[in-house]
């Protein structure tokens, strides 16, 4: 963290109003500048100093946050017609300081899956086709295939041996090193078995480490993830793989896991069914738990550019007659809008939404999660009803 204090002396004939003013603007910035964390201001009330009568201090994630604010054209404006003409003197001083106490970093974000599928090129034209991908590297039994500048979204394994596709594995990027120890740190001491990444994907990132979560399904956790220099060509595709929703018979002990060891963040919960968990890339979930009978990655979430090419991969999905498992709905919570495709030679079902909310930096630290009941106008707010489960 960034400690960011100045204090501050008006000049003598500054009038009250002015002064006033000044400050009133002041208590504005932490709308203004999202990036900015525990603002506070005040009159100097110290008995041994009366050189300035004012401060303020802030805190900022980062280095690169302040500078941002600080050389923001709004910021040099206010300082250059508002602030200096009636500031008589002022001291800044600005040093680091521990990161926010109380609340361990969790992982930054999804990066891919991993799926173990029984028709290898059924599945290659599926999710070139119908999801948008883009296959960079395909060997007699593995592939990847990406959708922007990440090494891949998705990571393909040949098992002819299933019937169905099945989701063995997914990733999430970790914002640096010193995060990446101390989520190691906080796995180990929960009493969970470190293992070794695959050597295919130490190849792909700086350092990294993996964990199964209650279920089984491994949990990979990795920084320095490679990237390309350009997105697909592609125009048709998605932007971001935001999220798996895994359905779960240890519903309690997952989200023990997920969110006391892993440091995943509660954003909304249906009581008793399933709740909507997010990272430090602040999307609304990066991660979903359902409540159920057995244990499966019900859904993979993929983001695309607009709601119009959300419309033409459904439109794909009905010309080649693809089996659209959920038709059109409203994400409230998350304010996306969204269609599912589910063939299950490919694994999970395929969501495709047009958007998808990210916190505010003051919302990521802030929000507290909505408790709602197991009502479908939750889940999308076209339901016209509370019994009409419809499309799911």
């Amino acid at each position: 963290m960034i400690q960011h204090n100045l204090a501050f002396r008006f000049r003598e004939d500054a009038p009250a109003e002015a002064v006033e003013s000044i400050l009133a603007e002041l208590r504005t910035f932490p709308r203004r500048y999202p990036a900015m964390r525990d603002f506070t201001l005040g009159p100097n009330i110290s008995t041994r100093s009366s050189r300035y009568t004012h401060a303020f201090s802030v805190k900022f994630d980062t280095e690169a946050d302040l500078m941002a604010y600080l050389e923001s054209e709004s910021h040099e404006r206010f300082v250059r017609e508002r602030w200096r003409p009636i500031m008589d003197d002022h001291i800044i001083v600005t040093y680091e300081t521990p990161g926010r106490p109380g609340r361990p970093r969790g992982p930054y974000g999804m990066e891919y899956a991993r799926i173990e599928v029984p028709d290898m090129d059924r599945t290659i034209e599926f999710l070139q086709y119908h999801v948008g991908l883009q296959l960079e590297q395909r060997t007699g039994d593995h592939a990847y295939l990406r959708a922007d500048i990440e090494h891949h979204s998705i990571e393909l394994i040949s098992a002819p041996d299933r019937e169905a596709g099945h989701t063995v594995a997914i990733g999430y990027s970790v914002e640096n090193a010193e995060v990446l120890a101390d989520l190691r740190k906080r796995v180990a001491d929960a009493g969970h078995e470190i293992l070794e990444l695959q050597d295919r994907q130490k190849d792909l990132c700086s350092d990294g480490f993996a964990v199964r979560d209650p279920n089984g399904l491994t949990v990979e956790l990795f920084i320095g993830f490679l990237e390309y220099a350009e997105p697909p060509v592609t125009e048709l595709r998605p932007v971001d793989l935001v999220h798996p929703f895994i359905a779960t018979n240890k519903y309690e002990e997952s989200l023990e896991f997920y969110t006391k060891v892993l440091g995943f963040q509660s954003s909304d919960e249906i009581v008793g069914s399933t709740t909507f968990m997010r990272c430090e890339d602040r999307y609304h979930h990066s991660l979903a738990l359902q409540n159920n009978k057995e244990h499966f990655v019900a859904h993979l979430c993929f983001a695309t550019k607009s709601l119009d090419h959300v419309m033409r991969f459904r439109a794909r999905a009905l010309y080649k007659g693809e089996p659209i498992a959920s038709d059109l709905v409203n994400h409230s919570a998350s304010t996306s809008i969204a269609f599912y495709m589910h063939e299950p030679l490919h694994g999970p079902r395929y969501e495709l939404c047009d958007a998808h909310r990210v916190f505010t930096p003051e919302e990521h630290e802030s929000h507290v999660a909505r408790r709602m009941p197991p009502d479908p106008r939750n889940i999308d707010v076209w339901r016209p009803a509370a019994d009409d489960w419809g499309r799911f």
